[in-house]
């Protein structure tokens, strides 16, 4: 199990983490705790058999809370892949990717920056098998009820 994902985002390929001082900066600018954040995300959230989605009308997230994951998982990363080269991670080019690829106000609807940010703490919080370990396991799924809305983003 690993608390990283390598995510198709924007430009590349790039690896999304929250460290703890990502964890803290995110607690701080939402004025919540993590696990209030992941309850926040998790609302509205379903899984099948083929994806997990979520269905916006029972959404209870924030955006601020959505953009600011999303840039800590980038900068907790460290690293991507774009143009077939290597990428360094800094902050700069993190606030750059989420305001470029997510930000409302460059056309960007706010359900593909809760998708992101879900499979960030998802990772976090539970970790993450990449589907070649969860396969080897092939343990049954939980089943939910399923509802229409978008596909959750996947490694």
């Amino acid at each position: 199990m690993q608390t990283h994902r390598d995510i198709d985002f924007g430009d590349g390929t790039y690896t999304f983490r929250l460290t703890m001082a990502g964890i803290i900066a995110i607690e701080e600018k939402c004025n919540a705790r993590i696990g209030a954040v992941h309850r926040h995300l998790l609302a509205g959230r379903y899984a099948n058999e083929k994806a997990d989605f979520g269905y916006s009308l029972e959404g209870d997230y924030g955006a601020v809370e959505l953009l600011e994951i999303c840039r800590q998982g980038l900068i907790g990363g460290g690293a991507g892949f774009s143009d077939g080269r290597e990428i360094k991670m800094s902050d700069y080019l993190a606030t750059h990717l989420v305001r470029t690829y997510l930000h409302p106000e460059n056309g960007n609807p706010l359900m593909k920056a809760w998708d992101l940010a879900t499979a960030i703490v998802q990772a976090c919080v539970i970790g993450y098998e990449p589907e070649v370990e969860a396969q080897k396991k092939s343990q049954p799924r939980r089943k939910t009820k399923a509802r229409t809305g978008t596909a959750g983003a996947r490694s």
